[in-house]
């Protein structure tokens, strides 16, 4: 029994789940080839991302037993327009549910737990209003909401089982979100408006949160303690307030001064994390914990909550963003529908693989490229191995690809750790973006403890921690200017071409790592298809691209 999940907005998806199982999933972002595609565009139904998912199985719309979407729009016309573009499809098949709920299940039918409290935030989610009110999820008259202004979800608190939940706290802030009033706003809003603030990218008409977090680690620590923090924590809530922190300190700003201010936010972001995982250990009295909405990208304040003790058990989604949202959909039909038993620690691996003929219909239309074809992947590994040893960049395109924001090395550019020049080539040369911004370590995980100050099995580059102070000089192309590192735990089972490949580099180096980052160009999301990682290849000017059994040289 098929159930297919969906959301409209930015980050729009799709994911098909069968018999408790992730089927196939994509974002739309990576076939559009438009970044956060869908935020600008109101209720628009991803029809490519549906249409890749039953492509990829080779089925038609009407094997879909449940159809489940959520949206943020003030006013739902998804089902209007969905009902335009499938009309066989019954009234009774299309389920809504909410934003933070449909985060909710993402996280904790990843996590593979049996109970858990489950929180949720985010910039908003769902938006309540006494004059559009077309869902009876929540009524406005029950949370004594002032009818003079339209309400959005900033933070939910939920204590989750197999087959039930309770909603256990929930926060409202004004819609649209208030800004310099000293009102209460959500957790994403106050880190967005802050990465606006500090480091908005004139360029690109970018400011991402990923920057900020980079940003903060060069801050003076006396200043960013002695600064304004403009949350409260309260005996049963957390009050965050909208005050811009010296706003007088912009993007255009000098680096020390934007380093401090950033600092500030982020100290915001750790001591907001930590409260919402003391009121969820509160409200719920559980000994697992999962996360989930875009606050929780930040793995700083993720390590605070795993270093805090107060769970024995810390899960954090992957696809925490939006992009998780057609997969929390998903789950939550599967449950309209079956009895749920034992779940799996999520593989991110959501995308199709592309067969041989593929990628030869690709490098056909490029006569320009030389390439090898290895018949035996041990080989290719090999060579590309060696390849790294002498400092070369290189893609790697294996299998299908990631889901979230994150590349888990499927869709990666990889490299040496162990020359420091390594970090500002790739930012400055390659990526096009700030010299200050960290590299993730890839890692053995067998050798991780030996390497790092953890032993914390971390497959999804979610959490940071500390390089050993023997291995800094080691590796320094992945060693942040404070140290520490957001590692990403590989191991054979959970992803073995790219475990053999770090494996093979450890045999030849004695460094069990590899720098890891994301298959893209500048303001274009992560490739998708052979032919993405050609043309990003050639716009960026990487060395080698690998795809599956082909070994790609770049023309010189």
């Amino acid at each position: 029994m098929k159930i297919l999940g969906f959301s409209v907005g930015h980050d729009k998806g799709a994911v098909v789940i069968e018999n408790g199982k992730i089927l196939i999933g994509i974002t739309h972002e990576r076939l559009s080839r438009i970044k956060h595609d869908g935020g600008l565009l109101g209720g628009l139904i991803p029809l490519e991302s549906i249409n890749y998912c039953l492509n990829a199985l080779g089925i038609l719309s009407s094997d879909i037993k449940l159809w489940v979407y959520s949206t943020t729009e003030i006013v739902d016309d998804a089902p209007d327009k969905f009902f335009r573009i499938f009309p066989k499809i019954k009234r009774e098949q299309l389920i809504f549910i909410p934003h933070h709920l449909a985060h909710a299940y993402s996280t904790f039918f990843s996590s593979g737990l049996n109970e858990a409290a489950v929180v949720v935030a985010d910039a908003s989610g769902s938006i309540i209003s006494y004059k559009n009110t077309t869902h009876e999820w929540y009524d406005p008259k029950k949370w004594s909401l002032n009818p003079d202004h339209d309400w959005t979800e900033a933070i939910s608190i939920y204590n989750f089982k197999k087959n039930s939940y309770e909603e256990v706290y929930k926060k409202w802030i004004k819609f649209p979100v208030p800004w310099d009033t000293n009102e209460e706003v959500s957790l994403g809003t106050v880190y967005s408006d802050g990465t606006l603030q500090i480091v908005y990218e004139e360029k690109y008409n970018t400011w991402t949160a990923g920057k900020m977090m980079g940003l903060s680690s060069y801050a003076n620590r006396e200043i960013v303690d002695e600064g304004p923090c403009f949350v409260e924590e309260l005996e049963d809530d957390i009050k965050i307030l909208n005050n811009p922190i010296y706003p007088k300190v912009t993007w255009k700003s000098d680096f020390y001064s934007r380093a401090c201010v950033a600092g500030m936010y982020q100290k915001t972001q750790e001591k907001s994390s930590l409260i919402l995982a003391k009121l969820a250990k509160k409200f719920t009295n559980s000994d697992n914990v999962c996360f989930a909405g875009g606050s929780f990208l930040n793995c700083n304040s993720n390590q605070i909550i795993l270093n805090s003790g107060l769970y024995e058990n810390c899960f954090f989604i992957p696809p925490s963003d939006d992009s998780g949202i057609p997969l929390g959909c998903a789950w939550y039909g599967y449950q309209q529908v079956s009895d749920i038993g034992d779940t799996e620690l999520i593989n991110p691996y959501f995308g199709k693989t592309y067969e041989r003929g593929e990628v030869i219909s690709a490098l056909n239309n490029y006569p320009q490229l030389e390439f090898e074809e290895f018949s035996d992947i041990s080989d290719l590994i090999e060579t590309v191995s060696f390849w790294l040893t002498q400092n070369r960049v290189i893609g790697w395109f294996q299998n299908g690809s990631e889901i979230g924001p994150r590349a888990l090395g499927n869709r990666s550019i990889l490299a040496s750790p162990i020359p420091k020049w390594m970090t500002g080539h790739i930012n400055s040369d390659i990526k096009d973006r700030e010299w200050y911004r960290p590299f993730a370590p890839s890692i053995l995980f067998e050798k991780q403890s030996e390497v790092l100050e953890s032993d914390y099995y971390s497959p999804f580059m979610l959490v940071t921690t500390e390089v050993k102070s023997e291995w800094r000089d080691k590796i320094p192309a992945v060693t942040h200017i404070d140290n520490s590192a957001r590692h990403q735990s590989v191991t054979e089972y959970n992803n073995p071409k790219f475990y053999q490949l770090i494996k093979s580099f450890y045999q030849k180096t004695g460094v069990p790592v590899l720098l890891n980052t994301s298959l893209n160009g500048p303001s274009e999301p992560i490739v998708e298809s052979p032919s993405d990682a050609i043309n990003t290849m050639l716009q960026i000017k990487l060395d080698y691209l690998v795809l599956n059994n082909f070994l790609v040289k770049r023309p010189t």
